[in-house]
C-alpha cells in the first residue's frame, strides 16, 4: 500500500522504518542501547547509531533536492545506503567478536577456579554420589542447589559432565552458570554480558535488510546506468 510521505520509497513499512531510523528512540530499537551493554562495543553501537540517522535524513532530504531527478535521487541514495550497510556490517564483526572473546574468557576462568585436583579425587567421588542420590528425589535439585554453596561441591558441579551427576543436560548447563555466579561473578558477568550481545547481530541483519528496502527503489536507481554521457 502506497502512502505519500518525506522519503523516496513510500510504501507504509518503509515510511515508518525511515521515521524511526532518523530519530534515537529508533535507533536503540534497530541496533540497541550503546548503554546497555559491554563498554568496549559502545563505540561500535554509538557508529551505527550516527551512520543510519545521519543517512536517513539525507535521503530525507533528497526527495526536496531540486537540482536532482527522480533517477539521480534514488542513485543517491542508493550510495548512501551501502555506506550505511557498510558501518552496520562492520559494527555487527565487532560485536560478534567481543561477544565469543567475552564468553570464552569467561569460561577459562570459570574453569581454573573450578578446575579439578588430584589431591581432591576422593572428596569429589563422594560429593558426586550424593548428587547423584539427591537428583533422583524430588527436591533434589533445591538441595543441590543449597551444596552449591561450598565451593568444593559447586567444583564438582562444574567439571563433572552432567551424566557422571545423573543431572538432564539442560538442568547441568543452568547449575553450571549458577556455581559461576556464585564463586567467580567476575567470569559469570562476562558469559552473561556475552549473551546479551549474541541478541544482536539479528538486529542488525534486520535493519541493513530494512535500510536497502527503504532508501530507495532499485529499479529506479538502476536507470542511472542508461544515462548517456556527452
Amino acid at each position: 500500500m502506497e502512502t505519500k510521505g518525506r522519503f523516496l520509497v513510500n510504501t507504509e513499512g518503509a515510511s515508518s522504518f525511515m521515521e524511526l531510523a532518523t530519530t534515537e528512540t529508533g535507533g536503540k530499537a534497530f541496533l540497541g542501547d550503546a548503554e546497555q551493554y559491554d563498554s568496549q562495543v559502545g563505540p561500535d553501537i554509538t557508529a551505527a547509531h550516527i551512520t543510519l540517522r545521519d543517512a536517513a535524513n539525507k535521503v530525507a532530504a533528497l526527495v526536496e533536492d531540486p537540482t536532482r531527478t527522480e533517477v539521480q535521487k534514488h542513485e543517491a541514495a542508493a550510495i548512501l545506503a551501502e555506506r550505511t550497510v557498510a558501518q552496520l556490517a562492520k559494527s555487527k564483526a565487532a560485536i560478534e567478536t567481543r561477544a565469543e572473546n567475552l564468553y570464552n574468557t569467561g569460561l577459562t576462568q570459570a574453569q581454573m577456579h573450578f578446575a579439578p585436583s588430584a589431591d581432591r579425587g576422593a572428596l569429589d567421588s563422594e560429593i558426586r554420589a550424593y548428587i547423584r542420590e539427591q537428583a533422583g528425589k524430588g527436591e533434589g535439585l533445591m538441595k543441590i542447589r543449597q551444596a552449591m554453596e561450598d565451593k568444593a561441591v559447586a567444583a564438582v558441579v562444574f567439571h563433572s559432565p552432567s551424566f557422571l551427576l545423573d543431572i538432564a543436560p539442560e538442568n547441568h548447563t543452568k547449575l553450571r552458570f549458577e556455581a559461576t555466579e556464585r564463586h567467580v561473578p567476575a567470569a559469570y558477568k562476562m558469559m552473561t554480558d556475552s549473551v546479551a550481545l549474541r541478541e544482536l547481530p539479528a538486529k542488525y541483519d534486520k535493519t541493513i535488510s530494512a535500510v536497502r528496502g527503504s532508501f530507495y527503489l532499485p529499479t529506479v536507481a538502476a536507470q542511472a546506468s542508461k544515462r548517456v554521457q556527452v
